[in-house]
């Protein structure tokens, strides 16, 4: 049994939210972005690359507020139907849902319930958009991965199938496991635990892939980065990911989707930046939030989603206390989203809304394993 006293447990989550905030602001700028434009323009980024402008709102986030509320209203053992209605309620469908989300919002408009909604006409299954929003499940069930990892599940199927989903699986439980787990390494050699074995899963391969590269070559992110992309995902992984397709094994528009440019917001390269990220930015013992953000920006793909994700794992793991001002004071406690009538926030009550939430599962789920301590 593991102690986690209430004060500690907020600022973890806290830290969280933060870091999340902060990874959004640090990757926005360069979303998308060739890898050799980030270079040119920024080079070696070791701040915030453009100034934070506090009334820019991300789609990424808004998922989760939705997930808050709809615990809020629907209790700790919400449904995907319940969760996929709160979509509909709440989110509108020009502001800002693409790919993935944006066929499900349409199936879910139709009457189709998950796990359907997130496979049918779905081209888009397996990209980032589930891995993006897996912040919150690890955030209720701290040091309960299995339990994290049944709530991203519940979530990741509304709008994906497949790896998308284990990308989000994976996510969560590094977000549980970072609340005890300061070995960012230890984190992922567990987490792998719950995403199905090398042999079955295209995202396991890459997990270990970039791990390796790592191995063989720690004192370059740059030249990790070039074989990561250009020699693994780009020659060896595309093709892979065209034959295993769940539903479209003949479909040539699949087949263009990936190939596409919009390959660059499909799950497996952008969870091995995290990955390089991670491990690199561990490097930096004086700032490895600030230096495995920062590494994920240069890196390009999906920035906004991978420096989100990591400032997530990495705000949990040192709590709000821990994170440089640097990071902190430009964000002024304020956060803003797309979701209706829930469009401003302060970090600081959102964490408060989500760890309260997380009582309730560490009460009800997880008194096996953690205690809180009023």
């Amino acid at each position: 049994m593991i102690e986690l006293s209430s004060k500690k447990y907020y600022n973890r989550v806290f830290g969280s939210w933060l870091g999340r905030v902060a990874g959004d602001f640090v990757g926005v700028p360069v979303e998308a972005w060739p890898y050799e434009s980030i270079l040119k323009k920024y080079g070696n980024i070791t701040d915030y690359p453009e100034p934070v402008n506090l009334n820019h709102v991300n789609d990424d986030e808004m998922y989760e507020i939705v997930a808050l509320l709809a615990m809020e209203k629907y209790g700790i053992n919400l449904t995907s139907q319940q969760l996929g209605q709160e979509w509909l309620n709440l989110l509108s469908r020009k502001d800002n849902i693409f790919t993935a989300e944006k066929i499900a919002y349409d199936n879910l408009e139709a009457g189709i319930i998950p796990p359907k909604s997130g496979i049918l006409n779905n081209f888009y299954y397996d990209f980032i958009g589930a891995q993006m929003r897996a912040d919150i499940w690890g955030l209720i069930a701290p040091g309960c991965p299995e339990i994290a990892k049944k709530y991203a599940q519940m979530d990741g199927c509304i709008s994906h199938a497949g790896v998308g989903i284990e990308g989000e699986v994976f996510l969560a439980v590094l977000i549980s496991q970072a609340f005890f787990e300061l070995d960012i390494r230890k984190n992922i050699n567990n987490a792998l635990k719950f995403v199905p074995p090398e042999k079955d899963s295209l995202f396991t391969q890459i997990v270990l892939k970039a791990i390796d590269i790592y191995e063989n070559n720690k004192t370059d992110f740059r030249d990790a980065r070039q074989i990561l992309i250009n020699e693994y995902w780009i020659k060896e992984m595309v093709s892979k990911v065209i034959r295993s397709s769940l539903v479209f094994k003949r479909d040539f528009v699949r087949s263009l989707v990936i190939n596409s440019g919009m390959g660059r917001i499909h799950t497996l390269p952008n969870i091995g930046i995290i990955i390089l990220s991670l491990l690199y930015g561990a490097q930096d013992t004086e700032d490895p939030f600030g230096r495995s953000i920062c590494i994920a920006a240069m890196m390009g793909y999906d920035t906004d989603c991978n420096c989100g994700n990591i400032g997530a794992i990495l705000g949990t793991q040192l709590g709000v206390d821990k994170i440089p001002s640097k990071w902190k004071d430009p964000l002024q406690d304020t956060f803003s989203t797309y979701v209706k009538g829930y469009e401003k926030w302060k970090i600081s009550d959102l964490a408060l809304r989500v760890a309260n939430i997380g009582k309730l599962v560490i009460k009800e789920k997880c008194q096996k394993k953690v205690i809180l301590i009023e």
